[in-house]
């Protein structure tokens, strides 16, 4: 072997050197360019998606199979990457008028919402991807967002979804997958906006977008936003943010850039959780507006709130030394208030389990609706809330370097990640109950007697990771190549619950491989597998009840859960790249399942093993010039496999779909410029819409609690000349009765009625 070919790699292992001893520094004459660069190699660490709004039959593609991950350890194209994975562009969060994460994943199938409609849960955003829990699986330009809190789309790029476990590239957690938010950063180029919406509810917001160049390569952002909401047909419900993004980049347009971003969000909501579903005899149970329930009906308190902060510090350090060798630096720091008062509703006969756990007395409101009378007492959780402080940091360093071996050409991507996670919850104990009202008359009033008192005691924790990772991908030939790699973890929880010791250390190491075929520039296949795992006591800052760790002794004894997954694709170009197609046939495996009861928090290990195979199709980019399309189907096929009997598990399960998956999910999401066929018609006059299905899904295992399918119908109009743009958007444009979330012990969400805006906005 030549000493030539092999000087990459002996100062590729110096500068892993460097960075394990916290350097950054490598040797301009160390670097050695190959002679034969990978296809796809992106010169920015964010995601760079074309504009949509274009003029001409020249007009660049909206197709993201071209455009890079804007994650440093997953270094290729999306077509390149053999994964399955979806881009929200800005353009669509745009055009949908999305302003929460929760919104702007609507049209992705495959994801399911535990509690939500913008207003959160117990844990802030609760996804679930191909029906496995999400929650903590949330990451801001690759680097993971600790806080529980309900997450604005106004510092948001794009937002891409990654599905299968995906340990090897982010560490412990990602079963079902990780959603990746690209912020918004300063660049080159001035660029200054305002827009301004109006809309039923009321529904007022207001975005303020400044981007100012300072000299060649330095440049600020600063990005504003306000919001006044109330939920059409949800009464009490409203959700009210301000935000706050500021940006500064150096070194931009060079090999060496450094930017430091700062982002800031208040909220003040009154949280949803729905209304009840109830257990009706032995019958699978429906949220109670399938039975003549108004959808208005709210079945909280007066006192209900959700009050949140975050502020978060990031640095992202991206250095390029010759064509061989990128090193990236990036740190983020989030410090995290949230103080949150909520009453859920149950409607069901006694429950022995429920009766003796949570102390809820008999009742009659599942039989009395199954008898036809809905206006019948119901039963508030005795549960109360909690005020909680935390704060995380995480630093990942890689490196990523290509060169050749004999005749084959590497990409080696090598790193460490470490993050750190502390909290202190305290939990609300309600006093005095007062009488509930009925199901059509709920009583929002607190009685005189009530009260939420915050207990002394409560949950202090820390956790702490460190992972390095490798992997290479290897080109066998210029069209066949072979990707590995690992990552080991350790894990570590320190704390107390009420005075009890918490303590548990996981080590696990998460491979991943795979082979890609590219015959064409257009055309790529794929055969990966992979493994993730969930360590007991993991995202420790989204506890959400004193129960959330169990007692140190039970916390040892779990198991880490475990998922593997086994997925083949294909990923293809279309008419000169303008359109992008992707297909995919997967199957993931959990075991060692754990179970978070979900008004308690206390998690408990069962065994049990779950299975998600399926399908998924998906369609970006320009049909025509004119004819813009976002289309995506999938298909899982679910099945608990094995179930232990357990106090929180009674009967076996085995057999039964995993819990929030649809069977079939099919989104469309399309715009058409109508001004080429107006006759001297300046402008862009978009019209467009989107139609999203999901069959019905269970959120028990046992199920017993159903969600039904449904049809949701979007539609916009809007227009764009010159520096002006006005759209009118119509959410819900049918008036469907649907469900934006539900959650296990017996309550859903409904969606907004239909509702209207008004955007206007202006670049200048």
């Amino acid at each position: 072997m030549r000493v030539e070919t092999l000087r990459p790699v002996l100062s590729g292992v110096g500068a892993i050197a460097s960075l394990a001893s916290g350097a950054l520094f490598v040797a301009p004459d160390q670097a050695h360019a190959q002679e034969t660069a990978p296809a796809s190699k992106s010169d920015d660490a964010t995601i760079q998606l074309p504009a949509v709004k274009v003029e001409g039959t020249g007009a660049p593609s909206t197709n993201a199979l071209k455009t890079g991950t804007g994650i440093d350890r997953l270094p290729d194209s999306l077509q390149s990457t053999p994964q399955t994975i979806t881009v929200v562009p800005q353009v669509m969060i745009e055009q949908q008028q999305a302003t929460t994460v929760d919104q702007v994943l609507k049209y992705v199938p495959g994801i399911t919402v535990s509690t939500g409609e913008g207003n959160g849960g117990i844990s802030g955003d609760q996804f679930r991807i191909r029906g496995f829990d999400a929650s903590g699986d949330i990451y801001v330009d690759g680097l993971r967002d600790f806080g529980s809190y309900v997450r604005d789309s106004f510092a948001t790029e794009n937002v891409m979804v990654l599905k299968g476990p995906s340990s090897t590239s982010f560490g412990n957690g990602t079963t079902g997958g990780a959603i990746e938010l690209d912020s918004k950063k300063a660049h080159l180029g001035n660029a200054n906006s305002i827009e301004v919406t109006g809309g039923q509810g009321p529904y007022e917001r207001g975005v303020l977008d400044v981007n100012h160049q300072i000299n060649d390569t330095t440049a600020v952002r600063a990005v504003v936003m306000g919001q006044h909401q109330d939920a059409v047909d949800r009464d009490h419900v409203y959700s009210n943010r301000v935000g706050f993004l500021g940006s500064i980049g150096f070194g931009l347009g060079t090999s060496q850039q450094l930017t430091l971003n700062y982002f800031h969000q208040t909220s003040n909501a009154r949280p949803d959780f729905g209304v009840p579903m109830g257990r009706i005899g032995t019958s699978v149970s429906e949220p109670l507006t399938e039975y003549g329930v108004p959808r208005s009906t709210y079945y909280g308190r007066e006192s209900d709130h959700d009050r949140m902060n975050a502020d978060v510090l990031s640095a992202l350090y991206k250095g390029q030394f010759g064509d061989w060798l990128t090193l990236t630096n990036d740190t983020r720091v989030g410090y995290y208030t949230r103080n949150l008062k909520f009453t859920p509703a149950f409607c069901s006969d006694l429950s022995p389990l429920s009766a003796s756990f949570y102390g809820i007395s008999p009742s009659t409101c599942a039989s009395d609706v199954a008898a036809g009378n809905l206006n019948t007492a119901y039963t508030r959780w005795p549960v109360g809330g909690f005020k909680l402080t935390s704060y995380g940091g995480e630093n990942v360093t890689t490196a990523i370097m290509r060169f050749d071996t004999a005749s084959f050409r590497h990409e080696l991507v090598a790193g460490v990640d470490v993050y750190y996670q502390h909290q202190e919850a305290n939990f609300y104990t309600p006093v005095g109950s007062g009488p509930t009202g009925t199901l059509l008359n709920p009583i929002f009033q607190n009685p005189p007697d009530f009260s939420l008192n915050l207990g002394a005691s409560g949950i202090t924790a820390h956790s702490w990771d460190v992972g390095p990772f490798v992997s290479d991908r290897m080109w066998l030939t210029p069209q066949l190549s072979i990707l590995a790699g690992v990552r080991w973890d350790h894990y570590q929880v320190n704390g107390a619950n009420a005075g009890t010791p918490i303590a548990t250390t996981t080590n696990f190491a998460s491979p991943k491989g795979s082979v890609i075929w590219e015959p064409t520039a257009h055309q790529t296949y794929y055969f990966s597998y992979a493994r993730s795992f969930t360590p007991p006591g993991s995202n420790i800052t989204t506890l959400g009840s004193a129960g959330s760790l169990a007692g140190g002794a039970t916390l040892n004894s779990m198991k880490p859960e475990t998922a593997t997954t086994y997925e083949v694709g294909g990923k293809w170009g279309l008419f000169d790249d303008r359109l992008g197609a992707t297909a995919a046939l997967y199957r993931v495996d959990k075991g060692n399942t754990s179970y978070t009861d979900p008004t308690s928090g206390i998690q408990t290990t069962t065994d049990d093993k779950a299975r998600v195979q399926g399908v998924e199709l998906g369609l970006t980019g320009k049909i025509t010039p004119s004819w813009d399309v976002q289309a995506a189907y999938s298909y899982q096929d679910s099945k608990i496999v094995y179930s232990a009997i357990s106090a929180f598990n009674p009967v076996s399960a085995v057999g039964n779909r995993v819990p929030y998956v649809s069977k079939h999910n099919a989104s469309l999401w399309t715009t058409y410029d109508l001004a080429p066929l107006v006759h001297d018609l300046p402008g862009h006059l978009l019209i467009g819409g989107g139609v999203n299905y999901r069959s019905d899904y269970y959120v028990d295992d046992a199920m017993t609690l159903r969600i039904p399918a449904a049809t949701t119908i979007d539609a916009m109009l809007s227009y764009d000349v010159d520096s002006y743009h006005v759209a009118l958007n119509v959410t819900n444009l049918t008036n469907k009765l649907a469900y934006s979330a539900a959650f296990s012990n017996g309550y859903a969400t409904p969606i907004a009625g239909r509702t209207i805006s008004l955007t206007a906005g202006m670049k200048f």
